[in-house]
């Protein structure tokens, strides 16, 4: 009996090996794989950017060399003969009217944006004189007429 446990015993370690390195031989497999697929997608890469740059190339050379035509008539285009120039017409309030367009303020003074003139106070614009600017108000003395424009806040 003895006999037999240690065929058996040896074919029990035989059946263990060659499990063993069928295992390690799947692990190198399986290793060797994302290996492979590296070196692949490397040369995808490679093969793509060489195509992208010959043709990046040739159209460059297209460019550089003229090409070889027949000559042509040129196109008959109609002549006009120059039209003067004629001022543009500003678009500005009619006199006596006056437009607040907007009050700002700085450190040391206040400013106040009327008929598109930016002006402080006793200076004037369109004839009359800026009195006062306040936050939301500015008085103008035209001819002796007191005139308050506000910003509709």
């Amino acid at each position: 009996m003895s006999i037999i446990n240690e065929a058996l015993k040896k074919t029990e370690n035989s059946i263990l090996q060659n499990e063993a390195k069928k295992n390690a031989s799947a692990d190198k497999k399986i290793k060797a794989k994302p290996f492979l697929l590296y070196i692949l997608i490397l040369l995808i890469g490679i093969f793509l950017s060489n195509f992208i740059f010959s043709l990046l190339g040739h159209k460059a050379k297209i460019a550089q060399t003229p090409e070889k035509t027949t000559p042509q008539q040129p196109l008959a285009l109609p002549i006009f003969p120059p039209q003067p120039m004629l001022p543009q017409e500003e678009h500005k309030t009619p006199p006596g009217t006056f437009v607040l367009n907007g009050i700002f303020f700085s450190n040391d003074d206040s400013y106040a944006l009327i008929n598109n003139q930016i002006v402080r106070e006793n200076e004037s614009v369109d004839g009359a004189k800026v009195v006062a600017i306040t936050e939301n108000t500015v008085e103008l003395d035209n001819q002796g007429k007191s005139i308050t424009l506000s910003s509709g806040k």
